[in-house]
């Protein structure tokens, strides 16, 4: 009686210890070449000299083809001057970094606050394409100042957001001329 006890213990045990082997190879194959890290903090540097702090909680960097650092739970980079003082800020929810080409893709709730003109561009999703050196999206965006907010679907600016070129306008801009009181 113990001998058959033991034997139908041994049976039950082999019978449900069964991974499925194609679930086992998809899990393998979805994590296989993606390092990650927390707490992230990247100083980027131009010929010496501090360019840009990038802060993250999360990163993941995937080894497939073409390679890709993604930030899937945001990002905030502070750009200094030569001299180490702060002219922008750049938040996201959501950032891609594709290796190869260098090209930036932000998404929810991106936040560009240039401190030296005191303008802010909110949207939904942001692309540098670091080829022409330009910002593009081609969704709902807002461009504000101390003076004028400007609403579009779409824009392309370039990277200092000193020439905006706006798709499908709308907003109000107050005439320079009509300001030259308040200056």
């Amino acid at each position: 009686m113990k001998l058959l006890l033991s034997y139908l213990a041994i049976v039950l045990v082999f019978c449900s210890c069964e991974n499925d082997m194609s679930a086992v190879r998809a899990f393998d194959k979805s994590k296989l070449g993606v390092e990650q890290a927390y707490d992230i903090e990247t100083i980027m540097s131009q010929t010496a000299h501090v360019k840009g702090i990038l802060t993250a909680p999360y990163m993941e960097r995937h080894m497939a083809t073409p390679p890709y650092t993604e930030f899937p739970q945001g990002l905030k980079v502070v750009f200094y001057s030569d001299s180490l003082t702060i002219t922008s800020v750049l938040t996201s929810k959501y950032g891609k970094l594709m290796d190869g080409e260098n090209d930036v893709y932000l998404r929810d709730s991106v936040v560009f606050l240039d401190l030296q003109k005191f303008q802010r561009l909110d949207c939904k999703d942001l692309r540098w394409d670091s080829k022409k050196a330009k910002f593009v999206t081609e969704r709902f965006c807002r461009v504000s100042t101390p003076l004028d907010t400007i609403y579009s679907i779409g824009l392309d600016a370039n990277q200092d957001m000193s020439e905006i070129n706006f798709h499908n306008v709308n907003g109000i801009i107050s005439p320079r001329d009509s300001m030259m009181g308040l200056e």
